[in-house]
């Protein structure tokens, strides 16, 4: 069970940013894949005719390092995407098998519509742009950008990075086009990383003073007290919702992950799910 914040409740946060972000948010929901009464997945498509391999398992790729989403622990991956897929493909009577690829070479392979995986699931915000060449499901996860800095740093809002900050940001990710928008014109310094996990890494070894990413990713970093942390919500970034995130030519298969997620979230495994990764104490926040 991961540690909870200890001071701030993660779903009163993503409600409070509902309600201040409400009219700011500029991304794309996920293209209609609703198919009608043909959208059910025992007569819509037969599983075998549309994932690779022996037809039996799906392949999911993700990007793990980036808890609580999608993270490696004692040489398995866990985290909220994760067992989220696995509930998804336990609906529709699949395996999974996960592969793991950076974030830059993930966007690739979708927007090339690999067939080296079936579909991606890491924690990947719906976005006009990445939809010109990525399918999305259903979202399935709202989040915000966040800055966490150490606990004594004298930054309380985004409003105090200036000239010279050093942002940590992961390279490709929503929290990077944040900081270049946003922040360099101020003067401060974003630097990239591959992974989420490198952020932290760099600020905790003072080659960074503080980390733009996805306010969970952030809430779950200062609870696990490694070192003392403060999340400062950003209140002008978008409210952000996550999908499961496919090839163009994968549309059967989004069509059965949808029906597939709409099941687990009526019958309450998504809230299982949530309160194992995310918040045990609030409802889940939903798209």
């Amino acid at each position: 069970m991961k540690k909870r914040l200890l001071m701030l409740s993660l779903a009163a946060i993503l409600v409070l940013s509902a309600f201040v972000l409400v009219g700011c948010n500029q991304e794309e929901e996920a293209p209609d894949l609703d198919a009608g009464s043909d959208s059910n997945v025992e007569t819509h498509i037969a599983l075998a005719d549309v994932v690779s391999g022996d037809g039996l398992t799906i392949t999911v790729a993700t990007e793990p390092t980036y808890p609580p989403f999608q993270s490696r622990e004692g040489g398995e991956v866990v985290g909220f995407d994760i067992d989220l897929v696995k509930a998804i493909a336990e609906e529709l009577g699949a395996e999974v098998e996960f592969t793991f690829l950076e974030w830059d070479a993930l966007l690739t392979a979708l927007s090339a519509d690999s067939r080296d995986f079936d579909f991606a699931a890491s924690a990947m915000t719906i976005r006009p742009d990445r939809a010109e060449t990525i399918l999305f499901s259903d979202p399935y996860f709202v989040s915000v950008q966040a800055l966490a800095v150490p606990s004594d740093s004298s930054v309380n809002s985004i409003a105090d990075v200036g000239e010279g900050f050093r942002v940590a940001v992961q390279n490709g990710t929503t929290g990077h086009i944040f900081a270049t928008e946003n922040l360099e014109e101020k003067g401060a310094v974003v630097r990239p990383y591959q992974g989420g996990q490198e952020c932290f890494l760099a600020l905790a070894s003072g080659e960074v003073d503080g980390v733009i990413i996805d306010l969970p990713v952030a809430v779950n970093q200062a609870a696990l007290g490694d070192f003392d942390l403060k999340t400062i919500l950003i209140p002008q970034a978008d409210q952000e919702h996550f999908g499961l995130a496919f090839g163009k030519s994968r549309t059967d298969l989004a069509y059965a992950v949808n029906d597939a997620l709409a099941a687990i979230i009526a019958d309450g495994t998504y809230a299982e799910i949530y309160a194992r990764w995310i918040d045990a104490d609030n409802d889940p926040v939903m798209p």
